[in-house]
């Protein structure tokens, strides 16, 4: 059934709207300078999402699972909450522990200029620029994933909708560690 699929792959009709259309608004370069990140500025990542429960809360533990300086932030969380069943059990077929984590909202952030503030979508942008964040460095986790700014949230989807998800969050973590391993390569090369 063509609901299904929709569900499966994007979360919902809201997600496959979205996603089609920030895929054509970042293919058409309305979003270009949140690719263009200075790695060599990079030594502590922020994740934030809205409710720091799914996708910002698992980024922040497999970034420290790489040894990576990390925390993660909700836009919309009162804080103190626990993350998401779901969240902590993907992480533990991973081999990650977040049973631990409690939600912090973003209001609890100390920015430092050498963080990298990493969103899920184009509306926690706006909302980060609206904080006063916009002379940081932002950019989005599906950017260095699935070549999009959009990941819709999953809290309300179906498992294969949610598995998908935080699939995308561990593969864009993995390749932000890449680029931080790049830049910590040339640095330890151009010592010698």
């Amino acid at each position: 059934m063509l609901i299904d699929k929709i569900n499966n792959r994007f979360g919902s009709k809201r997600g496959l709207l979205n996603s089609t259309k920030f895929k054509i608004l970042f293919l058409l370069g309305k979003y270009k300078k949140y690719q263009k990140v200075d790695f060599d500025r990079v030594e502590h990542l922020v994740f934030v999402c809205s409710g720091n429960i799914c996708r910002s809360s698992l980024a922040e533990y497999v970034a420290k699972s790489f040894g990576i300086s990390s925390e993660s932030f909700g836009l919309h969380c009162r804080g103190g909450d626990s993350a998401d069943v779901r969240a902590i059990e993907f992480a533990e077929k991973q081999g990650i522990d977040m049973k631990n984590h409690l939600t912090r909202n973003i209001k609890s952030y100390l920015p430092k200029s050498s963080d990298l503030i990493i969103a899920m979508e184009p509306a926690h942008i706006q909302e980060l620029e609206a904080l006063g964040l916009s002379e940081f460095q932002i950019t989005t986790l599906p950017v260095w994933a699935i070549n999009n700014i959009y990941l819709h949230d999953p809290f309300n989807s179906n498992e294969t909708f949610f598995e998908r998800c935080e699939t995308i969050v561990m593969q864009g973590t993995i390749k932000l560690k890449e680029k931080l391993s790049n830049i910590s390569n040339k640095e330890l090369n151009n010592s010698y």
